[in-house]
């Protein structure tokens, strides 16, 4: 996405990646090389030194081992950026071994084929400059909502909206697996809110088992959103089992806490969501009378 993005503003861009050696299918880019950020040589190290902008869109282990080399890999002046699921350790590597340089973290809070416009981006800025801003500015540009935040602040709100929401959808899977339902059963009686969470389910059991192993696996707080909501199951089945219906209804308004005061917006916009499923709905459902 940022390569199509940079290029797009007409800045030239070399992509770097060791599967280049062995031509896989997921690099076809014409101007690629093959290299390996941890141990740069040659050709890949003339490339770094001469770049205004050098982007990391590595797992968080490859940029760890490469932290310490970046002060002689970068030229003087040079911008920094990673695309990384976890900023408080990398914030500590840049710390310890690149002090200096330009450098700021980026993470889309979206997949990539969705697209940039009017969608948020975290942005933590490691060591600011003119660089930071401007490459800032290049993402608002291209439709972004910039959200600023500190390298802790970044990682305890992603363990709540991707840790725990990628960790209730896995767990509303495996629970389906325990059920005595079939697939067919559940697309042809699927209620609006169960329609949605198949949809979540088939978004995320389609994807990269990587990138969500990274984010449940790679956040030091990730085990605590999934404790959460391990513990708000066993409290929801404890107030239906033992609960009165005074019990239930201030479970339900906790629940509803979190949202503040954008409850309402958030309403709507499942209303708007669920409106929009009809039509989907009778397509699924004819072809599972037909079959």
């Amino acid at each position: 996405m940022l390569v199509a993005l940079l290029r797009g503003d007409g800045i030239q861009v070399l992509v770097a990646d060791p599967r280049c050696a062995t031509r896989t299918d997921t690099i076809t880019d014409a101007d690629a090389m093959a290299a390996d950020l941890t141990a740069p040589t040659g050709e890949f190290v003339a490339s770094l030194r001469s770049a205004d902008l050098v982007v990391l869109a590595v797992p968080e282990t490859v940029a760890l081992a490469a932290a310490p080399a970046l002060p002689r890999l970068l030229s003087p002046g040079a911008l920094l950026v990673d695309t990384l699921s976890v900023k408080s350790r990398f914030a500590r590597a840049l710390t310890d071994s690149a002090p200096g340089i330009a450098a700021v973290g980026v993470n889309p809070m979206f997949a990539p084929d969705l697209g940039m416009a009017g969608r948020p981006v975290a942005a933590v800025t490691y060591c600011g400059g003119h660089q930071v801003d401007r490459f800032l500015a290049s993402l608002s540009g291209w439709g972004a909502e910039i959200v600023r935040l500190a390298p802790d602040q970044h990682d305890r709100i992603v363990a709540a909206t991707q840790a725990l929401t990628h960790a209730a959808v896995l767990a509303f899977g495996l629970a389906l697996t325990e059920l005595d339902v079939t697939s067919e059963e559940l697309s042809a009686n699927a209620t609006p809110p169960h329609t949605v969470a198949l949809a979540l389910l088939a978004r995320i059991g389609l994807g990269n088992p990587a990138v969500y192993r990274d984010v449940q696996a790679g956040n030091p707080l990730a085990g605590r959103a999934r404790d959460a909501l391990a513990a708000a199951v066993t409290r929801l089945s404890s107030v239906v089992e033992h609960g009165t219906e005074d019990d239930f209804d201030e479970l339900v308004a906790a629940s509803r806490r979190p949202l503040g005061d954008h409850a309402r917006r958030y309403g709507d916009l499942c209303a708007e969501i669920f409106h929009g499923l009809a039509s989907e709905d009778v397509s699924v459902r004819s072809e599972v009378i037909e079959s």
